[in-house]
């Protein structure tokens, strides 16, 4: 279900390192947190524990999103020295044959293995930190017959081994060229993303929203200008009134299924309990009682 496969190959790559030092270095005034991950596997990036100790140093929260394939115990132990706030896992099936026909080449219980591993020795080393959450896909297609008490008796297990949150999140469409447009009676909603956050790219391109997978809608580069110049220049301020008026215009943004979920006041709930929660809640056990999950 991830673009990713279909990406060219000459549209991937690591950051480099003195890039994401500028990035940093002009976010950190005005940043809450910084999400290290979008388009690919951030454990494949040779320097990126090094990235998440520069965030920390800088005072920006640092939280990250991974299939868990490539943790070792060598790397539980970097990830823990680096001290990110949040650690998410995309454990797309719950169970070995689901997993493995959508995560091709991993092995289920490896995968389990391995993020066991990093709550055993997170609680062995008598840290509180990262928050760890574990996620599996709720699919539009549903699950095979008699599945549900292997999927709850793992969450179960997750728990029981120190996980902060289990959640289940709703399968969406990629905002894509090649997507048709999505179908739904719901009511269009207000997308909040061009407010309050951005999407940098490896390669220093900036887009609004993580749903533009191939980055189509192209603000600008941090090669080139300034976070700040970015953020107030015209492709986001014509993007903004757009968005505000005439959403239709906006090939892109009218098919995301995002905007088409519930909404409190116009605004999706998911967005918004996700933006407060980050915000004024934080990483921390009161979060378990609010929870990440995206309420769809």
């Amino acid at each position: 279900m991830c673009p990713n496969k279909e990406a060219d190959a000459k549209h991937k790559g690591n950051m480099d390192f003195d890039l994401y030092r500028k990035i940093i270095d002009e976010a950190r005034t005005h940043v809450n947190d910084i999400y290290l991950h979008h388009r690919g596997e951030p454990l494949l990036n040779p320097r990126f524990f090094d990235m998440v100790r520069y965030a920390r140093d800088a005072g920006v929260k640092t939280r990250f999103h991974t299939n868990g394939t490539l943790l070792t115990g060598e790397k539980c132990a970097q990830l823990l020295d680096a001290r990110p706030n949040l650690v998410s896992f995309s454990i797309d099936g719950f169970q070995k044959q689901a997993y493995e026909e959508i995560r091709v080449g991993a092995v289920f219980e490896k995968t389990v293995e391995n993020i066991k591993l990093l709550l055993k020795m997170r609680r062995e080393s008598g840290r509180k930190s990262p928050y760890i959450v574990i996620e599996k896909i709720a699919f539009r297609k549903g699950e095979p017959e008699g599945t549900r008490a292997a999927v709850e008796a793992l969450r179960a297990d997750f728990l029981a081994s120190g996980a902060d949150e289990v959640i289940e999140k709703r399968e969406y469409s990629w905002t894509v060229e090649n997507e048709q447009e999505s179908v739904s009676c719901e009511s269009m909603g207000v997308c909040t993303f061009p407010w309050y956050s951005s999407v940098i790219c490896w390669d220093g391109t900036v887009t609004p929203c993580p749903q533009d997978f191939d980055a189509k809608l192209n603000m600008g580069s941090v090669k080139d200008s300034s976070i700040r110049e970015i953020w107030n220049g015209e492709a986001y301020r014509d993007l903004r009134r757009r968005l505000a008026g005439d959403l239709h215009s906006l090939h892109l943004c009218r098919k995301c299924d995002r905007i088409r979920r519930k909404t409190v006041g116009g605004v999706p709930f998911q967005y918004m309990i996700t933006f407060l929660t980050d915000q004024l809640v934080g990483y921390n056990s009161l979060r378990r009682l609010i929870a990440t999950a995206e309420r769809n």
